[in-house]
């Protein structure tokens, strides 16, 4: 687009020339000037407007789903994240695949899906801020992906600061829990190993006051 107005605007400035210096056309001069300005204040007018609209994109709330696989060890999660520059509002899933991901763990199983239907919309959601709900383990949502063979998808709805409804499409990705989970570093192993060293230290320390000699 700017191209083609930078083009347009030299044809017109060696059209301008040709008119002033070579027809002598001083009346068409003074009508161009006039024209010339009008121009100048619409493209301006335009620029800043498009401007503003790329402002308002990169400010807009995106709260998006994903299977979270890595932040907890060998567990994975349904996360979904604002990763706009504004809060989203009563942010919840319509799920249109032929099916979800199903929780496999503990005894709440029948606690609703996260965000799942608009009875189950999320309050609010700050930039970057993210919530999540254990699936089970990383095993057993891998084989749930594998054997069910579909896409999990559908539709993330939520509201604006200004209360504007959007409604944006999302797809899960899958493809990493069909072919089995890796890390990219061994932090979260190691951060998960640790915590069992108090355990561990008291066990030790029990241990050495039995090899004393009692008095």
């Amino acid at each position: 687009m700017s191209w083609a107005l930078a083009i347009a605007a030299g044809i017109t400035a060696l059209w301008a020339i040709w008119e002033a210096f070579v027809e002598k056309n001083i009346g068409f001069v003074n009508v161009f000037a006039g024209s010339a300005a009008v121009i100048t204040g619409v493209i301006s007018a335009f620029t800043a407007l498009r401007s503003t609209e790329l402002t308002e994109e990169r400010l807009r709330p995106y709260p998006y789903p994903y299977i979270d696989s890595t932040s907890r060890y060998s567990l994975s999660q349904l996360r979904i994240r604002n990763v706009g520059g504004t809060a989203a509002h009563d942010i919840y899933l319509e799920w249109t695949g032929n099916s979800i991901p199903k929780r496999t763990v503990g005894n709440d199983s029948d606690i609703p899906l996260l965000a799942n239907g608009k009875d189950n919309a999320i309050a609010v959601l700050l930039p970057y801020e993210s919530v999540s709900q254990l699936l089970g383990t990383a095993n057993d949502v891998s084989k749930q992906a594998k054997a069910e063979g579909s896409e999990w998808k559908g539709y993330v709805n939520f509201k604006d600061s200004r209360g504007q409804k959007h409604r944006i499409p999302f797809l899960l990705d899958i493809t990493h829990l069909r072919f089995g989970l890796f890390y990219d570093t061994e932090e979260t192993r190691t951060m998960y190993e640790l915590q069992n060293l108090p355990k561990q230290i008291n066990e030790l320390a029990k241990a050495v006051k039995s090899l004393k000699p009692n008095r």
